[in-house]
Protein backbone atom coordinates (compact mmCIF):
# COMPACT_ATOMS: atom_id res chain seq x y z
CA UNK A 1 0.00 0.00 0.00
CA UNK A 2 2.54 2.84 0.35
CA UNK A 3 4.95 1.62 -2.43
CA UNK A 4 4.47 2.93 -6.08
CA UNK A 5 1.12 0.58 -7.21
CA UNK A 6 1.88 -1.09 -10.15
CA UNK A 7 -0.69 -1.84 -12.55
CA UNK A 8 -1.87 -5.10 -13.69
CA UNK A 9 -1.48 -6.89 -16.82
CA UNK A 10 -4.84 -7.74 -17.65
CA UNK A 11 -5.36 -10.74 -20.05
CA UNK A 12 -7.27 -9.46 -23.51
CA UNK A 13 -10.47 -10.94 -23.30
CA UNK A 14 -13.24 -8.92 -22.35
CA UNK A 15 -14.78 -11.65 -20.12
CA UNK A 16 -11.58 -11.54 -18.07
CA UNK A 17 -10.97 -8.02 -18.27
CA UNK A 18 -14.17 -7.12 -16.90
CA UNK A 19 -13.62 -9.54 -13.65
CA UNK A 20 -11.10 -8.33 -13.11
CA UNK A 21 -12.02 -4.61 -13.02
CA UNK A 22 -14.85 -5.49 -10.74
CA UNK A 23 -11.91 -7.04 -8.19
CA UNK A 24 -10.37 -3.79 -8.71
CA UNK A 25 -13.27 -1.73 -7.99
CA UNK A 26 -14.12 -4.56 -5.16
CA UNK A 27 -10.28 -3.36 -4.14
CA UNK A 28 -10.82 -0.12 -4.52
CA UNK A 29 -13.44 -0.16 -1.64
CA UNK A 30 -10.86 -1.52 0.70
CA UNK A 31 -8.65 0.76 0.38
CA UNK A 32 -8.78 4.14 2.72
CA UNK A 33 -10.81 1.73 5.38
CA UNK A 34 -7.97 0.73 7.47
CA UNK A 35 -7.21 2.70 10.53
CA UNK A 36 -5.72 6.28 10.10
CA UNK A 37 -2.31 6.64 10.88
CA UNK A 38 -1.56 8.70 14.05
CA UNK A 39 -0.86 12.37 13.90
CA UNK A 40 2.88 13.60 13.46
CA UNK A 41 4.62 14.93 16.40
CA UNK A 42 5.95 18.44 15.02
CA UNK A 43 6.25 20.46 18.17
CA UNK A 44 10.00 20.43 17.30
CA UNK A 45 9.77 22.72 14.46
CA UNK A 46 9.21 25.54 16.72
CA UNK A 47 12.35 25.10 17.95
CA UNK A 48 14.80 24.13 15.19
CA UNK A 49 16.78 27.38 15.48
CA UNK A 50 19.95 27.56 12.63
CA UNK A 51 19.82 25.17 10.15
CA UNK A 52 22.43 23.30 8.49
CA UNK A 53 22.08 21.68 5.54
CA UNK A 54 24.32 18.70 5.07
CA UNK A 55 24.30 15.75 2.45
CA UNK A 56 26.05 12.27 2.67
CA UNK A 57 28.26 11.54 -0.25
CA UNK A 58 27.46 7.93 -0.78
CA UNK A 59 26.71 5.94 -4.00
CA UNK A 60 22.57 5.63 -3.84
CA UNK A 61 21.26 2.36 -5.25
CA UNK A 62 21.03 2.64 -9.10
CA UNK A 63 18.29 0.56 -10.57
CA UNK A 64 17.03 0.65 -14.07
CA UNK A 65 14.48 -2.64 -14.13
CA UNK A 66 11.47 -3.48 -16.60
CA UNK A 67 13.23 -4.77 -19.02
CA UNK A 68 13.90 -8.10 -20.09
CA UNK A 69 17.65 -8.92 -20.94
CA UNK A 70 17.18 -10.46 -24.15
CA UNK A 71 13.98 -12.34 -26.17
CA UNK A 72 14.87 -15.86 -24.29
CA UNK A 73 14.47 -13.75 -21.19
CA UNK A 74 11.52 -12.39 -22.52
CA UNK A 75 8.94 -15.03 -22.71
CA UNK A 76 9.75 -16.03 -18.73
CA UNK A 77 9.37 -12.65 -17.88
CA UNK A 78 6.35 -11.78 -19.46
CA UNK A 79 5.15 -14.93 -17.53
CA UNK A 80 6.57 -14.08 -14.27
CA UNK A 81 5.76 -10.48 -14.65
CA UNK A 82 1.72 -11.07 -15.33
CA UNK A 83 1.20 -12.70 -12.38
CA UNK A 84 2.92 -10.93 -10.17
CA UNK A 85 2.14 -7.61 -11.33
CA UNK A 86 -1.38 -8.57 -10.69
CA UNK A 87 -0.63 -9.78 -7.31
CA UNK A 88 1.18 -6.94 -6.42
CA UNK A 89 -1.89 -5.02 -7.09
CA UNK A 90 -4.02 -7.03 -4.68
CA UNK A 91 -1.81 -6.38 -1.85
CA UNK A 92 -2.77 -2.58 -2.04
CA UNK A 93 -5.41 -2.77 -0.16
CA UNK A 94 -6.61 -4.96 3.42
CA UNK A 95 -9.66 -7.17 3.17
CA UNK A 96 -11.70 -8.46 5.76
CA UNK A 97 -14.77 -10.27 6.59
CA UNK A 98 -16.27 -12.74 5.10
CA UNK A 99 -16.33 -12.76 1.84
CA UNK A 100 -12.14 -12.19 1.84
CA UNK A 101 -11.59 -16.23 1.35
CA UNK A 102 -13.54 -16.14 -2.11
CA UNK A 103 -11.92 -12.72 -3.17
CA UNK A 104 -8.43 -14.04 -3.11
CA UNK A 105 -9.03 -17.16 -4.77
CA UNK A 106 -10.74 -15.53 -7.65
CA UNK A 107 -7.97 -13.30 -8.24
CA UNK A 108 -5.59 -15.33 -7.66
CA UNK A 109 -7.14 -17.22 -10.78
CA UNK A 110 -7.52 -14.15 -12.86
CA UNK A 111 -3.07 -13.67 -12.42
CA UNK A 112 -2.78 -16.99 -13.53
CA UNK A 113 -4.50 -16.54 -16.55
CA UNK A 114 -2.94 -12.70 -17.04
CA UNK A 115 1.02 -14.63 -16.65
CA UNK A 116 0.34 -17.53 -18.94
CA UNK A 117 -1.28 -14.47 -21.57
CA UNK A 118 2.17 -12.34 -20.70
CA UNK A 119 4.38 -15.45 -21.31
CA UNK A 120 3.02 -15.73 -24.90
CA UNK A 121 3.34 -11.78 -25.53
CA UNK A 122 6.82 -11.35 -23.84
CA UNK A 123 8.98 -13.37 -26.64
CA UNK A 124 7.84 -11.01 -29.30
CA UNK A 125 7.93 -8.11 -27.74
CA UNK A 126 11.54 -8.14 -26.16
CA UNK A 127 14.25 -5.99 -26.89
CA UNK A 128 17.91 -7.48 -28.22
CA UNK A 129 20.43 -7.17 -24.82
CA UNK A 130 22.88 -5.20 -26.53
CA UNK A 131 20.35 -2.61 -27.37
CA UNK A 132 19.36 -2.43 -23.73
CA UNK A 133 22.79 -3.00 -22.74
CA UNK A 134 23.37 0.36 -24.52
CA UNK A 135 20.14 2.36 -23.11
CA UNK A 136 21.31 1.64 -19.73
CA UNK A 137 24.72 2.49 -20.04
CA UNK A 138 23.93 6.11 -21.51
CA UNK A 139 21.55 6.60 -18.55
CA UNK A 140 23.99 5.34 -15.87
CA UNK A 141 26.40 7.58 -16.73
CA UNK A 142 24.73 11.03 -15.34
CA UNK A 143 24.18 9.43 -12.21
CA UNK A 144 27.21 9.65 -10.04
CA UNK A 145 27.27 9.38 -6.03
CA UNK A 146 28.54 13.29 -5.98
CA UNK A 147 26.39 14.71 -8.34
CA UNK A 148 23.66 13.32 -7.39
CA UNK A 149 23.66 14.35 -3.82
CA UNK A 150 25.02 17.95 -4.89
CA UNK A 151 22.45 18.17 -6.56
CA UNK A 152 19.54 17.22 -4.35
CA UNK A 153 21.68 19.29 -1.18
CA UNK A 154 21.79 22.21 -3.36
CA UNK A 155 17.98 22.82 -4.54
CA UNK A 156 17.20 21.97 -0.62
CA UNK A 157 19.46 24.86 0.14
CA UNK A 158 17.74 27.06 -3.21
CA UNK A 159 14.53 26.08 -1.36
CA UNK A 160 15.45 26.75 2.47
CA UNK A 161 16.15 30.33 1.22
CA UNK A 162 12.89 30.70 -0.30
CA UNK A 163 11.14 30.02 2.42
CA UNK A 164 13.16 32.12 4.57
CA UNK A 165 14.68 29.56 6.90
CA UNK A 166 17.20 30.42 8.85
CA UNK A 167 20.62 28.52 7.81
CA UNK A 168 23.41 28.64 9.47
CA UNK A 169 25.96 27.75 6.31
CA UNK A 170 24.91 29.13 3.53
CA UNK A 171 26.55 26.76 1.92
CA UNK A 172 26.17 22.62 1.17
CA UNK A 173 28.32 20.45 3.73
CA UNK A 174 29.13 17.16 2.08
CA UNK A 175 30.19 14.16 4.56
CA UNK A 176 31.66 11.01 3.44
CA UNK A 177 29.63 8.07 4.15
CA UNK A 178 30.80 6.37 7.47
CA UNK A 179 29.11 2.80 8.97
CA UNK A 180 27.50 5.31 11.61
CA UNK A 181 25.55 8.20 11.94
CA UNK A 182 27.59 11.21 12.14
CA UNK A 183 28.54 13.52 15.52
CA UNK A 184 27.18 16.62 15.00
CA UNK A 185 27.75 18.43 18.03
CA UNK A 186 30.78 19.67 16.11
CA UNK A 187 28.30 21.72 14.60
CA UNK A 188 27.02 23.61 17.40
CA UNK A 189 28.76 26.69 17.50
CA UNK A 190 27.26 27.58 13.85
CA UNK A 191 24.34 25.84 14.15
CA UNK A 192 21.55 24.39 16.22
CA UNK A 193 19.83 21.79 14.12
CA UNK A 194 21.42 19.64 11.12
CA UNK A 195 19.36 18.50 8.09
CA UNK A 196 21.31 15.89 6.95
CA UNK A 197 20.10 14.31 3.41
CA UNK A 198 21.11 11.48 0.90
CA UNK A 199 19.54 10.16 -1.88
CA UNK A 200 19.21 6.38 -0.92
CA UNK A 201 17.87 5.13 -4.73
CA UNK A 202 17.34 6.64 -8.59
CA UNK A 203 16.05 4.39 -11.38
CA UNK A 204 13.44 3.45 -13.06
CA UNK A 205 10.87 0.53 -12.42
CA UNK A 206 8.16 -1.04 -14.54
CA UNK A 207 6.30 -4.34 -15.22
CA UNK A 208 5.69 -6.47 -18.24
CA UNK A 209 7.31 -6.37 -21.40
CA UNK A 210 9.08 -3.02 -22.52
CA UNK A 211 6.66 -1.41 -20.33
CA UNK A 212 6.73 2.62 -19.84
CA UNK A 213 9.13 2.81 -16.95
CA UNK A 214 8.58 5.35 -14.29
CA UNK A 215 11.55 7.23 -12.92
CA UNK A 216 11.98 6.87 -9.10
CA UNK A 217 13.96 8.71 -6.58
CA UNK A 218 13.93 7.95 -2.84
CA UNK A 219 15.66 10.14 0.14
CA UNK A 220 16.86 9.33 3.69
CA UNK A 221 16.15 12.93 5.42
CA UNK A 222 17.54 13.03 9.34
CA UNK A 223 17.16 16.01 11.45
CA UNK A 224 19.91 16.25 14.49
CA UNK A 225 20.18 18.09 17.30
CA UNK A 226 23.89 19.41 17.64
CA UNK A 227 23.47 20.20 21.20
CA UNK A 228 23.60 16.48 21.95
CA UNK A 229 23.58 14.99 18.65
CA UNK A 230 20.31 13.52 19.25
CA UNK A 231 17.33 12.31 16.69
CA UNK A 232 14.83 14.57 15.85
CA UNK A 233 12.97 13.03 13.27
CA UNK A 234 14.40 10.23 10.60
CA UNK A 235 12.04 9.48 7.42
CA UNK A 236 12.66 8.61 3.96
CA UNK A 237 10.81 10.29 0.64
CA UNK A 238 10.13 9.30 -3.04
CA UNK A 239 9.89 10.85 -5.94
CA UNK A 240 7.62 9.21 -7.98
CA UNK A 241 7.82 10.76 -11.63
CA UNK A 242 6.85 9.99 -15.24
CA UNK A 243 7.01 6.83 -17.41
CA UNK A 244 8.70 6.55 -20.48
CA UNK A 245 9.61 3.38 -22.52
CA UNK A 246 13.92 2.67 -21.98
CA UNK A 247 14.64 3.98 -25.49
CA UNK A 248 12.67 7.26 -24.97
CA UNK A 249 14.64 7.99 -21.27
CA UNK A 250 17.90 7.24 -23.27
CA UNK A 251 17.54 9.06 -26.35
CA UNK A 252 19.53 12.18 -27.39
CA UNK A 253 22.06 12.15 -25.00
CA UNK A 254 19.71 10.65 -21.98
CA UNK A 255 17.95 14.36 -21.92
CA UNK A 256 14.95 13.28 -20.92
CA UNK A 257 16.31 11.21 -18.01
CA UNK A 258 18.33 14.73 -17.17
CA UNK A 259 15.30 16.44 -17.21
CA UNK A 260 13.32 13.77 -15.28
CA UNK A 261 16.09 13.89 -12.56
CA UNK A 262 16.43 17.15 -12.25
CA UNK A 263 12.45 17.45 -11.76
CA UNK A 264 12.95 15.06 -9.06
CA UNK A 265 15.72 17.06 -6.89
CA UNK A 266 13.13 19.87 -6.92
CA UNK A 267 10.27 18.00 -5.71
CA UNK A 268 11.89 15.95 -3.16
CA UNK A 269 13.65 19.39 -2.03
CA UNK A 270 10.16 20.92 -1.52
CA UNK A 271 8.76 17.99 0.15
CA UNK A 272 11.66 17.60 2.54
CA UNK A 273 11.80 21.06 3.59
CA UNK A 274 8.20 21.40 3.91
CA UNK A 275 7.52 18.22 5.23
CA UNK A 276 9.91 18.43 8.76
CA UNK A 277 9.74 22.24 9.18
CA UNK A 278 6.66 23.60 8.21
CA UNK A 279 4.17 20.56 8.10
CA UNK A 280 0.86 20.88 10.09
CA UNK A 281 -0.48 17.73 9.75
CA UNK A 282 -4.16 18.04 9.53
CA UNK A 283 -5.94 17.11 12.92
CA UNK A 284 -8.57 14.97 11.77
CA UNK A 285 -7.18 11.90 9.54
CA UNK A 286 -10.32 9.92 8.52
CA UNK A 287 -10.97 9.32 4.88
CA UNK A 288 -13.60 11.81 3.49
CA UNK A 289 -16.12 10.11 0.43
CA UNK A 290 -16.15 12.33 -2.00
CA UNK A 291 -17.80 9.98 -4.86
CA UNK A 292 -18.32 6.37 -6.49
CA UNK A 293 -15.83 4.20 -4.81
CA UNK A 294 -13.44 7.11 -3.54
CA UNK A 295 -12.41 9.09 -0.48
CA UNK A 296 -9.74 12.04 0.07
CA UNK A 297 -7.50 12.56 2.44
CA UNK A 298 -6.91 16.35 2.84
CA UNK A 299 -8.81 19.02 1.51
CA UNK A 300 -11.24 17.17 -0.86
CA UNK A 301 -12.23 18.24 -4.67
CA UNK A 302 -15.22 19.33 -5.10
CA UNK A 303 -14.80 20.71 -9.09
CA UNK A 304 -13.45 18.74 -11.03
CA UNK A 305 -14.31 15.39 -9.34
CA UNK A 306 -12.03 12.15 -8.59
CA UNK A 307 -13.60 9.44 -10.05
CA UNK A 308 -12.54 5.91 -8.21
CA UNK A 309 -9.27 4.14 -7.57
CA UNK A 310 -6.37 4.46 -10.26
CA UNK A 311 -6.62 0.83 -12.11
CA UNK A 312 -4.80 1.34 -15.15
CA UNK A 313 -7.61 0.00 -17.08
CA UNK A 314 -7.70 1.72 -20.81
CA UNK A 315 -11.74 0.61 -20.91
CA UNK A 316 -12.91 1.61 -17.60
CA UNK A 317 -10.86 3.70 -16.77
CA UNK A 318 -11.22 6.43 -19.50
CA UNK A 319 -15.05 6.26 -18.16
CA UNK A 320 -15.12 6.03 -14.53
CA UNK A 321 -11.78 7.10 -13.60
CA UNK A 322 -10.68 10.73 -15.29
CA UNK A 323 -13.95 13.13 -14.53
CA UNK A 324 -14.10 16.08 -17.82
CA UNK A 325 -13.14 18.96 -16.93
CA UNK A 326 -15.16 22.20 -17.72
CA UNK A 327 -12.57 23.24 -20.38
CA UNK A 328 -8.88 23.77 -21.41
CA UNK A 329 -8.69 26.55 -18.62
CA UNK A 330 -10.98 25.06 -15.98
CA UNK A 331 -11.81 26.62 -12.84
CA UNK A 332 -10.92 24.14 -9.90
CA UNK A 333 -12.30 23.93 -6.42
CA UNK A 334 -11.68 22.02 -2.94
CA UNK A 335 -12.83 22.18 0.39
CA UNK A 336 -11.72 25.39 2.79
CA UNK A 337 -9.56 24.83 5.67
CA UNK A 338 -10.16 24.28 8.24
CA UNK A 339 -12.85 22.00 7.72
CA UNK A 340 -15.26 21.27 10.30
CA UNK A 341 -13.67 18.23 11.44
CA UNK A 342 -10.44 19.65 12.07
CA UNK A 343 -12.58 22.25 13.80
CA UNK A 344 -13.86 19.77 16.07
CA UNK A 345 -10.52 17.33 16.41
CA UNK A 346 -8.22 20.67 17.34
CA UNK A 347 -10.69 23.69 17.97
CA UNK A 348 -7.85 25.86 19.92
CA UNK A 349 -5.63 25.40 17.04
CA UNK A 350 -7.89 25.94 14.35
CA UNK A 351 -9.37 29.13 16.06
CA UNK A 352 -5.75 31.01 16.10
CA UNK A 353 -5.44 29.97 12.52
CA UNK A 354 -4.91 33.13 10.37
CA UNK A 355 -4.20 33.90 6.43
CA UNK A 356 -5.43 31.13 5.30
CA UNK A 357 -4.36 30.72 1.43
CA UNK A 358 -3.66 27.36 -0.97
CA UNK A 359 -1.39 25.89 -3.51
CA UNK A 360 -2.21 24.44 -6.20
CA UNK A 361 -0.36 22.03 -8.38
CA UNK A 362 -0.79 20.24 -11.40
CA UNK A 363 1.29 17.62 -13.87
CA UNK A 364 0.23 16.42 -17.27
CA UNK A 365 -0.38 12.37 -17.19
CA UNK A 366 2.45 10.38 -19.06
CA UNK A 367 1.79 6.73 -19.22
CA UNK A 368 -0.46 6.34 -16.26
CA UNK A 369 2.02 8.27 -13.85
CA UNK A 370 2.60 12.54 -13.09
CA UNK A 371 5.08 13.61 -15.50
CA UNK A 372 6.04 17.92 -16.07
CA UNK A 373 4.58 20.11 -14.02
CA UNK A 374 2.34 22.53 -16.08
CA UNK A 375 0.91 24.56 -13.51
CA UNK A 376 1.99 25.83 -9.68
CA UNK A 377 0.60 28.69 -7.86
CA UNK A 378 1.66 29.38 -4.26
CA UNK A 379 -0.57 31.64 -1.64
CA UNK A 380 -4.02 31.66 -3.88
CA UNK A 381 -6.64 33.54 -1.56
CA UNK A 382 -9.32 31.16 -1.94
CA UNK A 383 -10.42 27.99 -2.20
CA UNK A 384 -11.27 28.17 -5.78
CA UNK A 385 -9.16 28.79 -8.81
CA UNK A 386 -9.61 29.70 -12.47
CA UNK A 387 -6.35 28.86 -14.42
CA UNK A 388 -4.67 31.37 -15.86
CA UNK A 389 -2.65 29.79 -18.79
CA UNK A 390 -4.82 27.14 -21.39
CA UNK A 391 -4.08 23.35 -20.59
CA UNK A 392 -3.89 21.06 -23.71
CA UNK A 393 -7.32 19.53 -25.29
CA UNK A 394 -7.85 15.82 -24.79
CA UNK A 395 -5.53 15.56 -22.30
CA UNK A 396 -5.22 13.90 -18.41
CA UNK A 397 -3.69 15.69 -15.61
CA UNK A 398 -2.96 15.01 -12.16
CA UNK A 399 -3.44 17.87 -9.71
CA UNK A 400 -3.56 18.39 -5.67
CA UNK A 401 -3.83 21.22 -3.13
CA UNK A 402 -3.27 22.00 -0.07
CA UNK A 403 -3.64 25.26 2.61
CA UNK A 404 -0.57 27.61 3.83
CA UNK A 405 -1.46 29.44 6.96
CA UNK A 406 -0.06 31.03 9.72
CA UNK A 407 -0.53 29.48 13.40
CA UNK A 408 1.00 31.72 16.61
CA UNK A 409 2.83 33.45 14.17
CA UNK A 410 4.53 31.05 11.97
CA UNK A 411 3.97 29.97 8.53
CA UNK A 412 2.62 26.20 8.53
CA UNK A 413 1.73 24.14 5.33
CA UNK A 414 -1.16 20.70 5.01
CA UNK A 415 -0.35 17.66 3.65
CA UNK A 416 -1.36 17.92 -0.22
CA UNK A 417 -4.84 16.07 -0.95
CA UNK A 418 -5.21 12.84 -2.66
CA UNK A 419 -6.61 9.55 -1.73
CA UNK A 420 -4.02 7.70 -0.39
CA UNK A 421 -3.08 8.75 3.19
CA UNK A 422 0.19 6.75 3.28
CA UNK A 423 0.96 7.72 0.31
CA UNK A 424 0.65 11.72 0.66
CA UNK A 425 2.58 11.42 3.67
CA UNK A 426 6.16 9.87 2.01
CA UNK A 427 5.34 10.93 -1.89
CA UNK A 428 6.03 13.73 -3.57
CA UNK A 429 3.09 15.74 -5.27
CA UNK A 430 1.44 15.18 -7.16
CA UNK A 431 1.62 11.68 -7.58
CA UNK A 432 -0.98 8.48 -8.64
CA UNK A 433 -2.76 8.94 -5.54
CA UNK A 434 -3.15 12.55 -6.45
CA UNK A 435 -6.64 13.87 -8.10
CA UNK A 436 -7.22 14.00 -11.75
CA UNK A 437 -8.62 15.07 -14.52
CA UNK A 438 -9.00 15.21 -18.07
CA UNK A 439 -9.93 18.14 -20.51
CA UNK A 440 -12.40 18.29 -23.48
Amino acid sequence: MNGIPERCAFIPMSVSRLVATLLVVILALQTGCSVSPLISNTDYQASVGRVAIVSINEQPDIAFEGFSRNKAAGAAKGAGTGFIGCMELLGQGSCSGSVCGAFYLLWLGVCGVSGVVGGIAGSAKAESSSEVERAEDRMGGHLSAESIQKSLGDELILVAQARGTNLALPDLSQLPPSGEAHDYRTFSGKADTVLEVALTHAGTRGSGINPPLQLTMTAHVRLVSTVDNSLIEEVDYTYGGASYTLQNWSADGAKRLLRGLQAGYIALAYHIHDSLLMLYPFPDRNPNAIGLFVAAFGLAPEEPPTRGQLTGDKLFGEIFEWARSSGTRPTLRWQAFPRDADRAAAPEDMAAVRDVRYDLIIAQERNMTPGEIVYWREGLPYNSHTLTQSLKPDTRYFWSVRARFKLNGRDRVTEWGGVNLPALEQFTAPSTSSYRFKTP
